[in-house]
Parts: C-alpha cells; sequence; structure tokens
C-alpha cells in the first residue's frame, strides 16, 4: 500500500510543479518584457538638448595647382603635354560643433527636431622645383613670369553652416527598435577661399584667388534608427536627403609683380572674373555608430560616436580660362565636383 500512495506522488507532483514552473516563467518573462518596452520612455513627454562634438576632413575635386616632373620632357624647345605628378590642394581635420534641440509629443508619437551645424576647415600645400636641372615645377594656372618657377604655395579655407527645422513620426515596431521618419525645412551657407601663389628665383610671383559662397534652402526627408542590442548598448543610424536652391557666386582674380613688356601695369589684376547663378544643389547626409542610453528616474541620457558623410553635388566649382589680347577670345573651362564632408560625430543627448 506505502509502494502505491508514494508511486502516486511521484507522477502526481511533478504534474502540479511544472505548470507552477511556466506561470513563474511567464511572470517573470511579463515582467521584463513591459521593463523592455519603456526603453525608449514611449508614453513620455520629452525635451531635450544636444551637443556634438565634430572632428571632420573636406574633400573635393579640382583643386590641383601644380605639376612637378618626374623625368625630362621629350624635347626643350618642341611642345609637349603634361608629364609628371599633379600637386592638389588638401585640408585637414577640423573641429566643429552641432547644436540641437527637440520636444517628443506623446502620446501622439511624433517629434520637431532643430539642428545648427558649423564647420570651419583649413588647408596648406606645398610644391618645389625638381633637383635635375632639366625638370621643371609648372602651373596649372597661367604663372605670367618668364623664368622657370621656384616653388608653389596653396591655401584652404571653407566654411559650412547648416541650419535643419524637422518634424519626425516615431514608431516602435518592437520592444528593442525606435524608427523614426523624418522630414522638413533646411537652410545652408557656405564660402571657401582658394589662393594660389607661383614664385621664381628671381623673386617674382603672381597670386591666383578664387573664391565661391553659396547660401540656399530647401526641403529635407530620411530616417533614423536607434536598435538596442544589450546592457544600455544601441545601434544608431540615419540617412537623410536634401534638395535646395539658392544663390551661387564665384569669384576669380590674379595679381602679378611682373610685367613682361613695357607699359604693363601691375597694379592692374591680369584676371578678374566673376559668375552668378541661382542653381539647385543636392545633399545626402549619412551617420552610423554605437550609443549608449540609459533611463535615469527622471532623465535619460544617450551617447553616441560614429562617423559621418555629408555629400553635396552641383555646388563647387573652378574656373579656368585661357589667356589673350585684351581684344581676344579667351576659351573657360568649368570644372565641377562634388563636395565631401566627413570624419568623426559624438553626441550627447539630455532628456528632461
Amino acid at each position: 500500500m506505502k509502494w502505491l500512495l508514494l508511486s502516486a506522488l511521484t507522477f502526481i507532483l511533478p504534474a502540479y510543479s511544472i505548470p507552477t514552473g511556466i506561470d513563474l516563467g511567464a511572470e517573470k518573462m511579463s515582467q521584463n518584457e513591459e521593463k523592455e518596452e519603456d526603453l525608449f520612455k514611449k508614453n513620455d513627454q520629452i525635451y531635450a538638448g544636444h551637443l556634438e562634438f565634430l572632428y571632420w576632413t573636406v574633400t573635393e575635386g579640382n583643386l590641383d595647382y601644380a605639376l612637378k616632373m618626374r623625368g625630362p620632357a621629350w624635347s626643350e624647345t618642341t611642345p609637349s603635354y603634361a608629364q609628371g605628378k599633379f600637386e592638389s590642394a588638401s585640408y585637414g581635420m577640423a573641429p566643429g560643433f552641432r547644436l540641437g534641440l527637440h520636444y517628443f509629443r506623446a502620446t501622439r508619437y511624433w517629434e520637431l527636431r532643430w539642428n545648427y551645424t558649423r564647420l570651419t576647415c583649413t588647408g596648406k600645400d606645398e610644391a618645389f622645383r625638381p633637383e635635375p636641372s632639366n625638370e621643371y615645377l609648372t602651373g596649372t594656372w597661367p604663372q605670367v613670369f618668364t623664368n622657370p618657377m621656384t616653388h608653389a604655395q596653396s591655401k584652404l579655407h571653407f566654411n559650412y553652416n547648416v541650419f535643419d527645422m524637422l518634424v519626425d513620426r516615431v514608431f516602435i515596431p518592437n520592444p528593442h527598435l525606435r524608427l523614426r521618419i523624418i522630414a522638413g525645412g533646411t537652410a545652408a551657407w557656405m564660402d571657401q577661399d582658394w589662393n594660389v601663389k607661383y614664385f621664381d628665383g628671381n623673386g617674382n610671383s603672381t597670386k591666383i584667388s578664387n573664391r565661391w559662397n553659396y547660401a540656399g534652402g530647401g526641403i529635407k526627408s530620411g530616417t533614423m534608427v536607434d536598435w538596442f542590442w544589450t546592457r544600455d548598448i544601441y545601434i544608431t543610424g540615419s540617412t537623410m536627403f536634401g534638395a535646395l536652391l539658392g544663390n551661387y557666386s564665384n569669384h576669380a582674380k590674379q595679381l602679378t609683380n611682373y610685367g613682361p613688356n613695357v607699359g604693363d601695369n601691375t597694379a592692374v589684376p591680369i584676371r578678374n572674373t566673376s559668375y552668378h547663378d541661382v542653381r539647385p544643389t543636392f545633399t545626402t547626409q549619412m551617420i552610423i555608430g554605437p550609443s549608449w542610453q540609459k533611463n535615469l528616474p527622471k532623465n535619460r541620457i544617450e551617447l553616441f560616436a560614429g562617423f559621418e558623410m555629408n555629400l553635396w553635388i552641383n555646388l563647387q566649382e573652378v574656373y579656368r580660362s585661357t589667356s589673350s589680347t585684351a581684344m581676344g577670345a579667351k576659351e573657360t573651362w568649368i570644372n565641377s565636383s562634388t563636395l565631401a564632408l566627413y570624419g568623426l560625430t559624438t553626441r550627447l543627448t539630455v532628456d528632461f
């Protein structure tokens, strides 16, 4: 009889303990899910401030200023085409900043965003004539003087300003993912100074100054994603596209202290041209990187560090022209290229 009772208890007790275990696990899972659902504080009305530190550089084409020969020309008297290595102007890395504010309207799931981005970047390059006597350094801009050029200098200075006012709709398809669909207005104003100077061995020099600036406004749209991984670590990324219409101007000026002919007035620029138009330009912004996001009792903090790239199309141009007499036609070449700003972006965001 005792054996029958023990056997019955052996089967009955697990039958009660298994459902009890499942209920406890389900209750624990429910608590975790409830906690996970609050990762983004989707039910809280939020005001937030952003402070971003940028460490970027600028890249663009058609900034060649000299040609350095790497071997002798096929003839000292017969004209030949370019030979050697092109020396191009380039930018260094530079710090910048972005300031932002945003307001999240819970539980309507939309946000208002204001961002201002500022960067100033410079670059300096120099090239010298090769040592062999039958190799030369020549300018890609006319150097005016007739003696062989000894060295060339290039200096760049770039100012970049962008202001965005955006609206986004927030979607949370699961507790670990926040998706924003963004649209709104944007304004940009920027300018670039490029100065090239050539020198010969007799103290003669010529300086070419190129300056362009652009100011315009338009629309932007895109998406932003926050993807939770583990232990308050997220992957944050965004892609934005913009179309702007604005005023573009370009001014090129060249001075020299050497006049090859009697009557040449070196106080008058040998080159002095300007160009203005209204043009559309297109921009793309891409950001990707890890972030640390932490919910506190009354605040939420985010630290982000990642790679950012901004591309501008149909903006930057270089105008070059051949020389001729005062009444002669001057053939002009227009070189355009994509303008890119990219580098490290770090961000501190505090919700309150």
